[in-house]
């Protein structure tokens, strides 16, 4: 989700003139050093990462996904089902839509918690994003 990078910035009396980005620590630290030799200025290596929202929402389909529909997972959702009613619940029916629905209620469910997922790691971004100017 995050690539590490390493950032060299020149700074000149109190301002960063240009930022160069490296995915090699030792590349950004040989860079550095060139330009210190052959420029005025100080040239500061610093480690960040680099983050990208598309990364971002394909990772979280990977690490948010619902169990599968089993046997013990149906069994759990007609037991709380039938304890949350006051009427008379017909288990055996309940049993019966969850076994036969349970490709679709599996799919849906998915969809579901990724596009929350989705939404979420959006407006997270969406709100971390700092402005300098």
């Amino acid at each position: 989700m995050q690539e590490k990078v390493w950032v060299v910035t020149h700074i000149q009396g109190s301002e960063v003139t240009d930022a160069s980005v490296f995915d090699s620590k030792a590349d950004a630290e040989n860079y550095a050093e060139e330009m210190a030799a052959a420029n005025i200025g100080t040239y500061n290596v610093v480690e960040s990462v680099h983050n990208s929202r598309k990364a971002m929402e394909e990772d979280s389909i990977r690490w948010a996904s619902l169990p599968e529909l089993g046997a013990e997972c149906i069994e759990c959702l007609v037991e709380e089902l039938a304890e949350e009613t006051e009427e008379k619940f017909d288990e055996e029916a309940c049993a019966k839509f969850f076994e036969e629905k349970k490709e679709e209620l599996q799919k849906k469910a998915d969809e579901m918690v990724h596009e929350y997922l989705r939404r979420e790691l959006r407006d997270y971004i969406n709100n971390e994003r700092v402005i300098l100017g």
